[in-house]
């Protein structure tokens, strides 16, 4: 089959400009907060490429011309940039999604609320729509604190203690419990079927987290205007957490988080797609079949990465934790 792929530039269609110069794309999606990325590779040998603007509008088809092709994302350009001696361009671009807005520091309280609450209240600011898990939507704190610290990193301190991916994309922003399987329309989906026959090559290894016998989180006491812990599990070698938590309830539930995690054993797997697989994406699942027993399963994907240059492939990275 033949790769292709289609570039809207601020709507209009710049594929065949782009066809013309076109040394590499990679278009990249990770789990959690860190922003999805497309970078370009021209070819700009007689230095007449128009530069594009800075916060033009990209959106990126990739797929085959006898099949068709699927939307990758759109982007905005964030950095130009050259090279020689034979003369490329380079074109980078992050998801629209990643707005300057939602990075902004803020501080404001939030009392008796749900993650799902939260979510819905830091989307509206953004302008995206929210889509959250039913297992974490009901989640519920009576006090939290933001302070000095932007939406983004707010959500990301709430979610990783308690296994939780919030991410923007699409339009919307996706907080779920990570292997839940929901698009970011919000539509349930079923984990990406890879045999052992699609990869080109694979790697996996088993590792153990660091192992702690008890873990010690600090809570403001405002009315008592003083700093408290909070200690579970008992012994050495003790795990401190760095931040200090607004209430006792959000200290003991973080602290729960991460001795829960101690010394579980992490899988992690790497594949290549022999191919394009359009159905991958960061925060949904893949099921490999073929390798050997251990490895066989359900992943979850953490970042996948579609490269076009002299053919048009897929990889991914991806973990589960073993007990």
């Amino acid at each position: 089959m033949t790769p292709d792929f289609r570039i809207l530039a601020d709507g209009a269609d710049a594929t065949a400009t782009i066809r013309d110069r076109l040394i590499s794309l990679e278009a990249t999606d990770e789990d959690g907060l860190q922003s999805d990325r497309l970078e370009l590779e021209l070819d700009d040998r007689d230095g007449r490429i128009e530069w594009p603007e800075i916060e033009a509008e990209l959106e990126l088809s990739l797929g085959y011309r006898e099949t068709g092709l699927a939307t990758i994302g759109r982007y905005a350009v964030d950095g130009v940039s050259g090279a020689g001696p034979a003369q490329t361009m380079t074109i980078t671009a992050k998801a629209v999604d990643m707005k300057a807005s939602a990075r902004a520091p803020r501080t404001r309280a939030w009392e008796d609320v749900s993650l799902g609450d939260i979510v819905r209240s830091i989307a509206a600011e953004a302008g995206l729509e929210a889509v959250v898990g039913e297992s974490v939507a009901d989640l519920r704190w009576g006090y939290l604190a933001q302070t000095a610290e932007s939406n983004l990193h707010f959500l990301t301190r709430l979610a990783a203690p308690l296994d939780i991916t919030a991410k923007p994309a699409g339009g919307a922003l996706v907080v779920q419990r990570r292997g839940e399987g929901r698009t970011a329309a919000g539509d349930r989906i079923e984990p990406v079927a890879i045999a052992r026959e699609r990869l080109a090559r694979w790697r996996w290894s088993l590792g153990t987290r660091e192992k702690y016998a008890c873990v010690e989180a600090e809570w403001g006491d405002i009315g008592a205007g003083a700093t408290r812990k909070v200690v579970l599990g008992e012994g050495e070698p003790k795990r401190r957490l760095r931040h200090v938590y607004p209430t006792e309830a959000e200290a003991r539930r973080a602290a729960r988080g991460e001795l829960d995690l101690a010394g579980r054993s992490a899988l992690e797997l790497s594949g290549d797609v022999a191919g394009f697989e359009p159905g991958l994406f960061a925060g949904g699942t893949v099921r490999v079949s073929g390798l050997r027993p251990e490895p066989d399963g359900d992943w979850q994907v953490a970042a996948v990465a579609h490269r076009l240059g002299a053919g048009l492939a897929t990889s991914f990275d991806a973990r589960r934790a073993e007990a």
